[in-house]
């Protein structure tokens, strides 16, 4: 018992299921196999950024570019299906140019020395606008049945996005427990001065978190246009970067970096995922929704700040 105590994800766990009551005794629809699976499947897109972006929060950054990555893979996939391009090769381009946005936030982040925050504001207006101009401002749907398989599509009775999901935790949880890039990523994120000291190269480092944050923005796009079957891309992803921030944020990854785990962020994940499908079918209106995950991510920085504060106080320092 005492070893469960210790797990740091047993709180927003516990807060996750108590929710998932409330919203089951306010809607009969709620707890079904229908909805769950729903549930489990919206989850997907969300989660899938969400490792990345969790990846790059443990670094101490923050990519607000993630949406408009997802508006232009999605478009530059969907139109390549549409043109008679193989699915998987579509994907796999779509994969390339996730990795490519994300080596360009990664270059000017590190070559320029210019904050993550404003780089990745910069990008969000540039990759939407290139998705906008790829697409002409006209809606990219009406794809083959094979390409919606990635997103409608099932495997042993299990949704092949959530076999993804599943696939790129698994994948991510290794990298970050188990190899030496993972630990590098916390020493970074913890104590960017000792690190330096010890060693490590921090700018190739925040390259490579970058580029493995548009990797998978990239899968999320494809699983995002084949499930809903269309891509628009002025507003395609539009505010799912703080969704995504507030779900990894309220996993227990900590705003200044250094802390955080891929299990606490896909719990995360689940919570948001819980509260805009319960709110849906409490038919409350859209606006709170929006209102829900603005509480939810000044919640979850006002915990790092306390945590922050805590650690800070206990090692015999001042917070600056």
């Amino acid at each position: 018992m005492s070893h469960i105590r210790k797990v740091k994800e047993i709180p927003i766990l516990v807060f996750t299921l108590v929710i998932f009551v409330v919203f089951s005794t306010l809607s009969s629809n709620f707890f079904t196999v229908g909805n769950i699976s729903l549930i489990l499947t919206q989850m997907t897109t969300t989660g899938l950024i969400a490792i990345g972006m969790l990846m790059v929060i443990l670094f101490g950054g923050i990519d607000l570019s993630v949406g408009s990555v997802l508006a232009v893979v999605g478009t530059i996939v969907g139109m390549l299906v549409n043109a008679g391009v193989n699915p998987t090769l579509a994907a796999l381009i779509g994969l390339i140019v996730g990795a490519i946005c994300g080596a360009v936030n990664g270059f000017f982040i590190t070559r320029f020395n210019i904050p993550d925050i404003i780089t990745t504001l910069a990008t969000m207006f540039i990759f939407r606008g290139l998705a906008v101009a790829i697409s002409g401002g006209q809606w990219v749907n009406n794809f083959p049945s094979s390409f919606n398989y990635f997103g409608q599509g099932s495997f042993l009775a299990i949704p092949v996005s959530v076999w993804l999901l599943i696939i790129a935790s698994v994948i991510f949880w290794y990298v970050l427990t188990q190899t030496t890039f993972g630990r590098r990523i916390y020493a970074i994120g913890g104590n960017p001065d000792a690190a330096k000291l010890a060693g490590m190269n921090i700018k190739k480092t925040k390259l490579y978190v970058y580029i493995c944050s548009g990797m998978l923005t990239s899968v999320a796009a494809v699983i995002f246009a084949s499930n809903i079957g269309n891509v628009q891309a002025s507003t395609a992803g539009k505010g799912i970067e703080f969704t995504v921030i507030a779900a990894v944020l309220i996993g227990g990854a900590s705003i200044f970096g250094g802390v955080g785990t891929l299990p606490g962020t896909i719990i995360g994940v689940l919570l948001m995922g819980v509260i805009k499908n319960g709110l849906v079918l409490s038919q409350a209106s859209v606006y709170w929704i929006d209102a829900a995950t603005g509480f939810i991510l000044i919640l979850a920085i006002i915990m790092n700040t306390i945590q922050r504060s805590r650690s800070i106080s206990s090692k015999g320092g001042e917070l600056i």
